[in-house]
């Protein structure tokens, strides 16, 4: 009898360990959707020189937007809801438009013929300091 009890137990205490886990896993997942939610922003630099921010978060619909460097250098900037990447290029390898579309600060988009670098910021990462001093990939 005793043995039948503690064999209830346990697997009672098992079904609440588990219960309690994937309630904490649920909340895991919800609070980091919304941190990949909260307002995020592209910062366009030119030479070291910061010449446009853009709110990425409330982009309605897709545009371009172009960047001129010197006579008859450019970029051609695509920005949507959350992204933003560099569909056209005068540089002469065009690199910066095999990067594609960014929607995260892990790697900016540089153009080096151009002296242009795009980078992602996120208000919640400029918010906390994550201590990291870089990243490798």
């Amino acid at each position: 009898m005793e043995l039948r009890k503690m064999k209830k137990r346990m697997v009672f205490l098992c079904v609440i360990i588990l219960v309690i886990l994937a309630i904490a896993i649920i909340a895991m997942i919800f609070l980091k959707k919304q941190s990949h939610e909260s307002t995020c922003y592209a910062e366009i630099y030119r030479d070291q020189e910061l010449i446009q921010t853009i709110d990425l978060t409330n982009v309605e619909e897709p545009y371009q937007l172009r960047i001129d460097y010197g006579e008859d250098d450019y970029n051609v900037l695509e920005v949507r809801k959350g992204s933003i990447g560099i569909v056209e290029s005068s540089c002469p390898d065009h690199l910066c438009e095999n990067m594609g579309f960014i929607d995260s600060s892990l790697m900016p988009i540089t153009c080096l013929p151009n002296h242009l670098v795009i980078r992602i910021v996120n208000a919640a990462e400029q918010e906390e300091d994550t201590g990291l001093d870089g990243i490798a990939y």
